[in-house]
Order: C-alpha cells, then sequence, then structure tokens
C-alpha cells in the first residue's frame, strides 16, 4: 500500500514540474517521471517477490543430536498394590545391579504403581532394557519413559 502513495507523489512531481517549467518540453519531463514510477514498480515487486518466498535450501548436518524415547507400556497382568516408597527403590536397586544400564542418570518417580523413568541414556536398547527391567519388578502398573537417547561424542585423537 505504501508504493501507491509513492506512485501518487511521483506523479504529482511531475505534474508540478510540468506546470512550473513552461519553457521545458512538457512530454520530456513527463517521459522522466513516468521512468521513475516504472523504476519504483519494479523494486515494488521485486520486494513484494521477495516477502513472498517462505522456504529456503537446506543441508542438514546433526550434531550432538538427542531424541526423546517416549514409551508407555501397561502390564495386564494383575498387580498387588505395594507401597510406593518400597516400589522406588526396590527399581533404583533393579537398575543399579542391571549392567549397561546407567543408574545414576536415570530417575524414578513413582505414584500408585504407575512408574515414571527420567533421564539420559546412551542408545535405544539401554532404554528398552530399563523399561523391561522396571516393568518385571513385582507390583508396577505401567512403566512410561521419558528418557532421552543421546549418542556419546567420538573423540578422536
Amino acid at each position: 500500500m505504501r508504493w501507491i502513495g509513492k506512485i501518487g507523489a511521483v506523479l504529482a512531481c511531475s505534474l508540478s514540474l510540468l506546470a512550473q517549467s513552461p519553457n521545458e518540453d512538457p512530454s520530456q519531463e513527463l517521459q522522466k517521471a513516468l521512468e521513475q514510477m516504472l523504476l519504483l514498480l519494479e523494486k515494488s515487486s521485486e520486494v513484494v517477490k521477495d516477502l513472498s518466498k517462505t522456504e529456503q535450501k537446506v543441508i542438514p548436518e546433526a550434531k550432538n543430536s538427542f531424541w526423546l524415547y517416549y514409551k508407555r507400556i501397561d502390564n495386564k497382568a494383575s498387580v498387588e498394590k505395594r507401597n510406593d516408597l518400597l516400589l522406588k527403590a526396590q527399581i533404583q536397586y533393579r537398575l543399579a545391579v542391571a549392567k549397561d544400564i546407567p543408574s545414576s542418570t536415570i530417575l524414578v518417580v513413582v505414584h500408585d504403581g504407575a512408574v515414571e523413568l527420567y533421564g539420559k541414556v546412551h542408545k535405544k536398547q539401554t532404554a528398552d532394557k530399563a523399561i523391561q527391567t522396571t516393568l518385571h519388578t513385582r507390583g508396577v502398573k505401567e512403566v512410561t519413559s521419558y528418557l532421552i537417547i543421546k549418542e556419546p561424542a567420538k573423540i578422536s585423537l
């Protein structure tokens, strides 16, 4: 909309120039004004084209990537009700004893037999093993994993 005002200003300027200079050829003045107006229209169309482009060229390269491994598993077997504090202690112990599970990086939250696992592991297999270990603990109704899987950085010497 601003360019409409600019075109009007160019036309007003050209008409005022024609009125002020009766000695000069009015067709030349009008020609100059029209050339300026065409330049203005070309520039405004370039700006509109530039603003309408919303995509860009992408060459993706993942560095230090991680992803959330969300998984929810319900235990369909009959489960006896157990104390949440006792259940949490047993799960933490089983994760600490299990090989290949970094139990110090996993937070266990228990509420009415429903267990949530939070933390960071290095492989999907490790996350699955932690989920299965938790699910096989007596008194667990369901397990929900909010584990983040992050590949360890490779160090070359």
